[in-house]
């Protein structure tokens, strides 16, 4: 378990879908990226998805078909080259949405451009119809960890080998060849989210860290951390490797009115428990980051109090974004720092 003396690490999360306010969405990343980099964030994480169930789309107050996520290695690239220090990542990237070998050049490509500044967000993808409008298969759920793994291990290769032979049973590379190379040795460190015993097992195989799903119960993470430290001993890992982040939806304001109109707009719009289960929906309310900053710290104490040195703070629907992003930074992220 990671060790309370541990520094806290905060990333800020931004949805690339949605109605923005004026329909600026250029206007709103940029403004949230310089918040991320000179607030004390450590990464801006953006979504990666090519289209989203049409309940998403209205819950951030846009219409569905015409409001869709922007894409996120172009996204990336032009936050990048407005910032100087924050990291930036992907929460998470459907591995099996693009050829392996296209992945790696557009990681390694940003990688370059920034200096090294990558964190790879990665997921087996969980939206069938994203795919199929892309005519890409939709494996099963075994299927697709595997795909997935075998696509991590093809841009591990492509990231540190000269030339790569790969025959696996989804891909095939004969002299595949990337460069330039990732500035950080090895390939930008990967992180997976989800929580089921697969994306455990992969996160112990390849992973830096573990994102839980968004807005959890605190007795969930303590779960599936254990069942993730058991991973780890099971495979000779040292568990304390291994960061464990936990995403919850930020809406704060200085008006708590505001703040709880937010968020209960966001869940009614989405209608989340008939499709998405609690994680969008009940859990926002019990658990997520709505209110004040000085409701903010008593509802991060309890994962604090089970070791957990990461968040991300999950920035939907666009409106209330910007006023979040600066409360946070302004209020919480020094409360933060020495907690």
């Amino acid at each position: 378990m990671t060790t309370a003396s541990a520094p806290v690490r905060c990333g800020l999360s931004p949805v690339l879908h949605g109605g923005f306010p004026g329909d600026d969405r250029a206007g709103l990343l940029r403004d949230l990226a310089r918040i991320a980099d000179e607030g004390g964030f450590d990464v801006f994480w953006v979504e990666d998805h090519s289209r989203l169930p049409a309940e998403e789309i209205r819950s951030s107050e846009g219409e569905p078909e015409r409001d869709e996520p922007l894409e996120v290695w172009s996204t990336l690239a032009y936050l990048g080259a407005m910032t100087s220090r924050v990291r930036l990542g992907t929460e998470v990237t459907p591995v099996t949405l693009r050829h392996p070998s296209h992945l790696a050049k557009s990681v390694a490509t940003l990688d370059v451009l920034t200096g090294g500044r990558v964190v790879f967000g990665a997921g087996t993808g969980w939206y069938k119809p994203e795919c199929l409008s892309h005519s890409i298969p939709f494996e099963r759920r075994d299927e697709r960890f595997a795909k997935s793994c075998e696509a991590i291990d093809v841009m591990q290769a492509l990231w540190r080998q000269p030339r790569v032979d790969y025959d696996g049973r989804f891909y095939r590379l004969t002299g595949g060849y990337l460069a330039p190379k990732p500035v950080q040795p090895g390939g930008p460190p990967i992180w997976f989210g989800g929580f089921s015993d697969q994306i455990l097992t992969a996160t112990v195989r390849y992973g830096h860290g573990w994102i839980n799903g968004t807005n959890p119960d605190p007795v969930f993470v303590a779960e599936r951390w254990a069942r993730l430290r058991e991973i780890a001993v099971a495979a000779g890992r040292d568990p304390a490797e291994i960061r464990v982040c936990v995403p919850l939806m930020a809406h704060l304001s200085t008006d708590r009115e505001r703040a709880r109109a937010s968020i209960d707009g966001y869940i009614a719009r989405g209608d989340f428990e008939k499709w998405l289960g609690s994680f969008f929906g009940d859990n926002a309310r019990r658990f997520g980051l709505w209110g004040t900053p000085e409701d903010a710290l008593p509802r991060l104490q309890p994962y604090l109090d089970l070791g957990v040195r990461d968040f991300i703070f999950d920035l939907r629907p666009p409106a209330i974004a910007r006023e979040s992003a600066e409360l946070l930074a302004e209020h919480v992220l020094p409360r933060l720092a020495n907690a």
